[in-house]
């Protein structure tokens, strides 16, 4: 049972549920638990003061609330460390709880912090830097790099409306891939590291974050009525069946995945934006240990 926790907060970041974070310490804390709370207030703050909070061995975990890109960079804090990443979802898409099935609800969190299984979990590399979920280049890094996080802080999902329409209304990207030394073309590329996307959607059904290896994911739209078919596809949960009939999304395993363009092409990793194209993937050798509910652990045992 796990007593002692490091919470960080990203101050910056506008939270889908503060309150949430406060019902998990005060349950926490009726059950005996002690939390140390830091408030850092970019990414980069995160990664170095989790980084330090591990090398010291003071706590049985550290805990990251926030959304994904919040996530990660509590992850990429403690590459190369023993002491496990737990989870409070307070993001919009909390793609990383949807994948464990993590609960948002007090008591659920709760339980899964003190009691929850600990799971080795392999974070890739975009350009060197690691991730968990995804890297996209293209439609969804547009959209990413329009978005105005204030609003999206006031009233969630709604706030990508606007961008993704500006993203659709725009001239279609023309992408150069290389999968596994491959050459294919694409107009929007996701690299998944993980089988959910933008929340509960799943992108690529082979992928997972407990499996090994990357899953490309590429759209090959010629015109905005083709991408808005693939956008439909994927918001009801036939993109899988889209790549297998109609041929302009393909699906490939891979370790290694390069993506050009003519012109520099935003990029994205876990939902932040993330410079420009070249983006260069490659699949995960840094391990940290994930805090998951005890179900997710079941889950992964039967599938294999």
């Amino acid at each position: 049972m796990r007593r002692r926790f490091f919470l960080v907060v990203n101050a910056d970041a506008g939270l889908s549920r503060p309150g949430l974070v406060d019902d998990v310490v005060s349950v926490l804390e009726r059950e005996g638990a002690s939390i140390a709370r830091e408030t850092p207030d970019n990414f980069a703050a995160i990664r170095r003061l989790v980084g330090e909070t591990a090398r010291s061995r003071r706590y049985d975990a550290v805990v990251a609330a926030g959304g994904d890109g919040t996530i990660r960079a509590a992850a990429a804090g403690l590459v190369g460390t023993d002491v496990p990443l737990a989870i409070i979802p307070c993001g919009t898409a909390n793609v990383l709880a949807q994948e464990i099935g993590l609960k948002a609800t007090p008591e659920f969190v709760c339980a899964t912090l003190r009691h929850g299984p600990q799971l080795p979990i392999a974070c890739a590399r975009a350009n060197g830097e690691p991730f968990l979920l995804m890297a996209g280049a293209g439609f969804d890094a547009r959209v990413v790099g329009a978005l105005n996080h204030s609003l999206k802080s006031r009233i969630g999902k709604v706030a990508y409306a606007p961008p993704v329409l500006s993203a659709l209304l725009r001239p279609i990207d023309t992408l150069s891939v290389s999968i596994d030394n491959r050459a294919y073309t694409a107009s929007w590329v996701v690299i998944a590291n993980a089988r959910h996307y933008a929340g509960r959607f799943v992108l690529a059904p082979r992928a997972g974050i407990h499996e090994q290896g990357l899953e490309a994911v590429l759209f090959k739209a010629r015109s905005r009525i083709v991408l808005l078919g693939q956008l439909l596809s994927l918001l009801r949960g036939r993109l899988d069946a889209r790549a297998q009939h109609h041929g302009d999304v393909v699906m490939y395993r891979c370790s290694h995945a390069r993506i050009s363009a003519p012109q520099p092409v935003p990029v994205q990793i876990d939902g932040d934006l993330f410079g420009a194209t070249p983006l260069e993937t490659q699949a995960g050798s840094d391990l940290i240990q994930l805090i998951v509910p005890r179900q997710a652990l079941s889950e992964r045992l039967n599938r294999h």
